[in-house]
Formats: structure tokens, C-alpha cells, sequence
């Protein structure tokens, strides 16, 4: 799925117009007719705010994907084989964090990169797959749990990054930046 058809979806889902997610965006309905065409990209600040009203885990995929380049973005699972039932996104994110510990406990990390045969490599890159795959599958969980239960999906991840800061892990951002 594009960034544009995942606007158009959430669009739809929330009954709203081109017009007021332009207006949510500071921007025209026929800037996000064009958007949801394929035909313009959107810039950051209007993806950043259309996407924090409609607030749609889907949309917060593709904005991710679309900004990193797909480096560090969720794959939303749209294909014929997925499930996305809560408790088969449950059952696929054991398996998958399962596989991602068994094949990360396998590396030999203590290894200076430099003295690592063709096989470490061909380990090291096996577990960061299967990291990947964990990694993709959490994202799912978390966004078909917080969906079906309507947990506020935004609170959850404001909730971590205040524990985050409460154990010194990050710093305190300034008032005014970070999640909204």
C-alpha cells in the first residue's frame, strides 16, 4: 500500500472529507486528492499533522515507511496469508520474538567483526532478520490490540517514552517536541 491510499483508507474509516483532512493538514482537499492519487507527496509537517489527527495505525506505517525510506518502518500485513485477528497476531508475535531470540543466542557477538568467517556473517545476518521479523510482528500486535480494545495507540508509546526518560534511558526532551 502507498502512503496515499493508507490517507484515503483512514480518511474513509473516519467519514471524513478530502476537504477536512486538508484542513487537518493546513492544505487543500485537492492537495490530498493528489496525495491520495499518487500524484504529489505529501511534505513532513502536513503528513506529520493528518497523520496524528487521524490517528490509524496503517497510516502511521506508510508515514514511517515514507520518511525512513523503509528503514526502521512496520509492514502492514495485507497479503492473502495474513491474519490479523488478535489472537493470531498474538500467536505470530511468540513464534516470531522465539525464533529472533533462538537465532540471535546463536551469533558469536564476542567476535571482533574483522576475525568473522563467512558463516558468523551469514548467522549475524540471520538473526537481524529474524529480529526484523519480531520487530514487524510486535508492530502488528500493538496496532490490532490497541484497535480492537480502543486503547488510545499514541498513549501507549507517550506511556514508554516517559518510562523510558524515568529510567534515565533517554533524556527529557523539551517542552513541545516529540510525540503528540
Amino acid at each position: 500500500m502507498t502512503l496515499g491510499l493508507a490517507i484515503k483508507e483512514a480518511r474513509l474509516n473516519r467519514n471524513f472529507t478530502q476537504e477536512a483532512v486538508g484542513a487537518m493538514g493546513f492544505c487543500s482537499g485537492k492537495m490530498i486528492s493528489a496525495i491520495e492519487r499518487g500524484e504529489r507527496q505529501a511534505n513532513f509537517d502536513v503528513l506529520e499533522r493528518i497523520t496524528s489527527q487521524l490517528d490509524n495505525p496503517r497510516l502511521y506505517f506508510e508515514a514511517s515507511s515514507e520518511i525512513t525510506g523503509g528503514v526502521f518502518s512496520a509492514n502492514w500485513l495485507d497479503g492473502d496469508a495474513a491474519d490479523l485477528h488478535r489472537s493470531s497476531v498474538k500467536d505470530k508475535v511468540l513464534e516470531e520474538l522465539a525464533e529472533a531470540i533462538n537465532s540471535i543466542s546463536i551469533i558469536k557477538a564476542y567476535k571482533k567483526p574483522k576475525v568473522c568467517t563467512k558463516e558468523d556473517y551469514e548467522y549475524v545476518q540471520a538473526s537481524i532478520q529474524q529480529a526484523i521479523d519480531a520487530f514487524d510482528a510486535s508492530a502488528i500486535y500493538i496496532a490490532v490490540i490497541c484497535s480492537d480494545y480502543g486503547i488510545d495507540i499514541k498513549e501507549m508509546f507517550q506511556m514508554h517514552k516517559t518510562k523510558l526518560v524515568e529510567k534515565q534511558y533517554i533524556k527529557k526532551e523539551p517542552s513541545g517536541k516529540g510525540l503528540r
